[in-house]
């Protein structure tokens, strides 16, 4: 789920670990330093949106899908949000 990094808040403490995504630019996942949870990631390839892993959330019903990314990446047996327009990579 992205929002915007300018209305993104986080209390608390996190830990983050970079990786280096698909476009070539580091992405840093932020996780809860006590269990290990993935919280929101922040990818260098779109610095003002923070991407919030949806099963961290309190309450998942508040998210409302309205596509599919990285859709190259989906197993083929994968057909969760299919009715979503799709897209291969990041979408504009």
């Amino acid at each position: 789920m992205g929002v915007s990094k300018s209305t993104f808040r986080v209390t608390g403490e996190t830990r983050a670990h970079a990786i280096m995504g698909s476009s070539q630019l580091k992405t840093a996942r932020h996780f809860c330093p006590t269990c290990g949870s993935l919280l929101f990631g922040t990818p260098e390839v779109i610095p003002d949106m923070v991407s919030i892993y949806v099963g961290s959330l309190d309450d998942p019903s508040v998210f409302q899908p309205e596509c599919s990314l990285f859709t190259c990446n989906r197993y083929h047996w994968d057909t969760s949000g299919s009715q979503l327009p799709g897209y291969e990579t990041m979408s504009d």
